[in-house]
C-alpha cells in the first residue's frame, strides 16, 4: 500500500464517529480523536491534524463524508509540496 492509501485509510478512521457534514476548519479539527494535535502517520510519512486541515482552503468544505475528507486532504498536501 502507497502513502496516499494508507493517509486515506487513517483518515477515514479517525472520522468514523465524526457528525457529518463538517462545514469549518474548527469542526473538522474537533471531529478527529485527538485534535489538532492528533498525527496521521504513513510509511516515511506523517502530518500533524493541524498541519493537514490548515492546507485546506475555504471553498473545500462542506465535506459530507470522511471519504471526502481524505480525498481533498491529500491533494492539498500533495499541491502544496508537503508530501
Amino acid at each position: 500500500m502507497g502513502i496516499d492509501e494508507e493517509l486515506h485509510d487513517r483518515i477515514v478512521n479517525a472520522l468514523k464517529g465524526a457528525d457529518f457534514p463538517i462545514n469549518n476548519y474548527n469542526k473538522l479539527m474537533e471531529s478527529f480523536p485527538h485534535g489538532r494535535g492528533g498525527v496521521c502517520r504513513a510509511p516515511g510519512f506523517e502530518i500533524t491534524v493541524e498541519d493537514a486541515i490548515t492546507s485546506l482552503v475555504e471553498e473545500d468544505f462542506p465535506f459530507n463524508n470522511a471519504e471526502d475528507v481524505a480525498h481533498v486532504v491529500i491533494k492539498r498536501i500533495r499541491r502544496g509540496g508537503i508530501m
